[in-house]
């Protein structure tokens, strides 16, 4: 993989990171380090998102299933590779899930 994909995968973790710091929220916690960040909620069914250098990709693990984001240069966003669908419009959803109120993550 070349730096410029790296440096993107750790630029969305990152920034992710940061806006879901921003959310004073007791209903989960964050973990983040080595390439990934995991989102453990009260209900004990963590959400994972992670660096996956090899393929380029940011995947997306929880309970429900796991997805595959590629970069797509064309949109300027991470779609998942069966999908289509953003990251981050994905990432609201499933913590929208969670916890029963949208937090916005752009």
């Amino acid at each position: 993989m070349d730096m410029q994909a790296t440096r993107r995968i750790d630029a969305v973790l990152t920034a992710l990171e940061r806006r879901l710091d921003d959310h004073d929220h007791d209903a989960f916690d964050i973990e983040a380090g080595d390439g990934k960040l995991v989102l453990d909620f009260e209900d004990r069914a963590p959400l994972i998102i992670s660096r996956q250098s090899a393929a380029g990709q940011v995947w997306v693990a929880e309970p429900g299933g796991g997805w595959h984001f590629d970069w797509d240069e064309a949109s300027g966003t991470w779609l998942c590779d069966k999908r289509g669908v953003e990251l981050l419009g994905s990432l609201e959803d499933l913590i929208e899930a969670k916890l029963g109120e949208r937090l916005s993550l752009r």
